[in-house]
């Protein structure tokens, strides 16, 4: 898919679950440059290819929900049309990289009307088509890092894995906010690392033993786990069979004493009723389970302190619970201070 994308000239909106997340044709910063109108109504395609699941982005599934007017080719092996929104307007039923290394090579027919007919609208772009995402993406990516800086958040976290780990690393994202900040601010990289989660599956019950199950399987590299205060409360027990088994997993926790995902709603404006009923702090110790199951325990508050205790961490063959302390609304204003200068960045 991305050498395809790259000899085309068309820009690749990877979701890090793809794994092709670099490379020239990669655009990392499609979930911060598509929350902007102006963005939007600049770069707008003539055609769209879609390979995989929806994404977790939702500017990006709004974008594509919008561009009615454009045609929208699917890929699904299975022959099922996975069309929500119903904008798709063909399915190709072979493997991507069969169908497109075949486009790529001349070998398809143009015509409409046979079995791959669709992929004549597959041509290369005029060079400023993906010049101009990438000159975005790059305005976007220095946006993101200086209003992040060196301060410990969410975000930076987040963004830290994706920049530091080693390539052989597998990282598996636990849903709610850790899976949308992997989107929004993982770097494009050549050489990153892989990236799990349980897509597909609702809420947040079974991601430590998820995470394990990875660490089970996975043939030599370490395996880190990012997740939040509620999700590893809610599958605390998966730490003893981690024990039981002898797995190793270093575990970065963001503990923000409750659901941070939803001070991003109107009902955050309720804040007696939102914080018992919605948010539901819970004034958990996880230093307590940590001594429990016999895990190593870090609390890092600087970001040198959270980059050593991912190195040593990754070189255990243990489990280490790294904790970094946040809170819910200053979570949500970084997110906002962050989109509000990638804004007038966009279309410069």
């Amino acid at each position: 898919v991305r050498r395809f994308a790259e000899a085309i000239g068309w820009p690749l909106l990877a979701d890090p679950l793809h794994g092709g997340r670099g490379g020239p044709a990669a655009v990392a910063s499609y979930d911060a440059l598509l929350r902007d109108g102006a963005f939007r109504a600049g770069h707008r395609p003539d055609v769209v290819v879609r390979i995989g699941d929806l994404p977790t982005s939702k500017p990006l599934r709004r974008w594509l929900a919008g561009l009615h007017d454009v045609e929208q080719i699917a890929f699904d092996p299975s022959g099922v049309w996975h069309d929500p929104d119903g904008v798709v307007s063909a399915v190709l039923h072979g493997h991507p990289p069969a169908v497109l290394g075949a486009v790529d090579r001349g070998a398809l027919s143009g015509d409409p009307e046979e079995p791959w007919g669709p992929a004549h609208a597959l041509q290369p772009a005029d060079p400023a088509w993906l010049a101009g995402w990438r000159a975005a993406d790059d305005r976007a990516q220095a946006a993101i890092e200086s209003v992040l800086g060196d301060a410990l958040s969410e975000p930076r976290v987040a963004r830290e894995l994706g920049t530091r780990l080693r390539a052989d690393t597998t990282v598996f994202v636990a849903s709610s906010m850790p899976i949308r900040d992997v989107e929004t601010f993982w770097p494009a990289r050549e050489d990153g690392p892989r990236v799990l989660a349980n897509r597909g599956a609702n809420g947040i019950d079974g991601t430590v033993s998820a995470a394990f199950g990875a660490a089970a399987v996975e043939g030599g590299g370490p395996v880190v786990l990012l997740i939040g205060d509620v999700a590893l409360a809610h599958d605390i027990g998966g730490l003893l069979a981690a024990r039981r088994l002898g797995l190793a997993l270093t575990i970065v926790l963001l503990n923000n004493d409750g659901g941070g995902i939803f001070e991003f709603l109107p009902v955050s404006c309720e804040r007696d009723a939102f914080e018992e009923h919605v948010a539901t702090p819970h004034g958990l110790d996880f230093t307590h389970a940590a001594a429990l199951y016999g895990c190593a325990y870090v609390r890092p508050d600087t970001l040198d302190g959270l980059r050593a205790a991912l190195d040593a961490a990754i070189t255990r063959d243990d489990v280490t619970l790294i904790e970094v302390r946040t809170d819910r609304a200053e979570n949500l204003a970084l997110h906002r201070r962050v989109n509000d200068e990638v804004a007038p960045r966009t279309c410069t």
